[in-house]
């Protein structure tokens, strides 16, 4: 580990790269931090490295964001655990907005038209593909299987996708058997959800304002509560967004799902995109501080007490739950989005193909929504 401070401007100019050429979601990018900040510069070691994804998997939110984070904060406190994660997101963030003041400007001409029908099967077979891969990982015995069956459904007729998440986390830890309930602990999980109940009462306030505030509250709550990574995200945004307050039609959406794989960072930049249907750069900027704000702030507790925290009975099984209400979601979502996308044979070939070269190949999804634009312009 590095012995000398190391500058901030080498912070925000190493995760700034990273930001930059970081494609391939949470692997890929974790992959290149490893290179800058452990073989290049020696800043930290691998056990450094290792504390570090392990507290950003057991955060919400998307992973890669909290590595810089915790990262940052061992280099120069929360100086450098806000130049980190600010560095790390700028890049896609700037390329998000750029691309979504195209998108909407000439999003109706007959190319990009074309290009985003190739592209959106290609979207299904990755979220088919992003099912699968969570699922294997999250559900392994009829108790997760349940969680995930009930979560599926409660998405299917429009249960809040909030109560859904914190629901189904406390459904994990009264399976788990591990914890005994008392009237304090009995108070905390129940009382959880109506922490933003109050958000949901309309005020008089002027209606850009009022829409600012939706906006917030409905990163916020997917920032604070939505476990798994961008992926995860999805369903979430989906109903949110799309089914409840039609913020997006469902081809946009799914367009939006696209941008996010094909723009370095984190697969949750495109929040920046949504944000910026809605209010334009300020909603952009109000959409990603949302997502990373929650898991920026419950790391700041986290680092304090990590070794008591990451062997608790309650996070474990709290998370036992979460995360296979995660995978039920996803299908649900994966469903309503493939409805939209696959109108014939086409599409649907061009689904089956991505999924198959997902699977067997490992191709980054990336280049699979590459090739669908490519398609999309040469086929009738």
């Amino acid at each position: 580990m590095s012995q000398k401070p190391v500058a901030i401007k080498d912070i925000a100019l190493v995760f700034a790269k990273v930001g930059t050429i970081g494609f391939g979601g949470g692997v890929g990018m974790l992959a290149i931090i490893r290179d800058e900040v452990v073989e290049k510069r020696r800043w930290i070691d691998e056990d450094e490295l290792a504390t570090a994804v392990a507290m950003g998997q057991m955060l919400p939110g998307p992973f890669v964001s909290n590595y810089a984070e915790y990262i940052g904060y061992r280099l120069r406190g929360l100086k450098g655990m806000v130049t980190a994660v600010s560095a790390l997101l700028l890049p896609g963030f700037v390329l998000m907005c750029v691309l979504g003041f195209l998108y909407f400007r000439y999003g109706g001409v007959p190319v990009m038209q074309r290009i985003f029908s190739g592209i959106q099967p290609v979207v299904v077979g990755v979220l088919f593909w992003a099912t699968w891969m969570i699922g294997r990982k999250n559900i392994s015995n009829w108790r997760q299987l349940v969680i995930g069956v009930v979560a599926a459904v409660s998405l299917f007729f429009k249960g809040d996708v909030l109560l859904v998440v914190l629901g189904c986390g406390i459904l994990g830890i009264i399976f788990s058997g591990k914890l005994k309930f008392n009237k304090n602990t009995a108070g905390c999980l129940f009382s959880l959800p109506w922490v933003f109940a109050g958000a949901f009462c309309r005020t008089t306030v002027p209606e850009v304002l009022q829409k600012a505030g939706e906006l917030a509250l409905v990163f916020f709550k997917m920032g604070a509560v939505i476990f798994g990574g961008g992926f995860a995200a999805i369903p979430f945004l989906q109903y949110e967004v799309v089914e409840l307050r039609h913020w997006l039609s469902s081809k946009e959406f799914i367009d939006a799902v696209a941008l996010g794989q094909m723009t370095p960072g984190p697969v949750a930049i495109m929040s920046a995109f949504i944000g910026f249907k809605v209010l334009s750069i300020p909603g952009a900027l109000i959409a990603m501080l949302g997502t990373f704000l929650p898991s920026t702030l419950m790391l700041l507790l986290l680092i304090q007490g990590y070794e008591r925290v990451k062997t608790s009975p309650v996070i474990q099984a709290f998370l036992s739950g979460v995360m296979p209400a995660v995978c039920g979601m996803l299908v649900v979502s994966t469903v309503f989005i493939a409805r939209g996308a696959i109108s014939g044979v086409m599409p649907a070939v061009i689904a089956l193909v991505a999924v198959l070269l997902l699977f067997f190949l490992r191709v980054e999804p990336f280049w699979l929504i590459l090739a669908g634009a490519g398609l999309g312009l040469i086929l009738p």
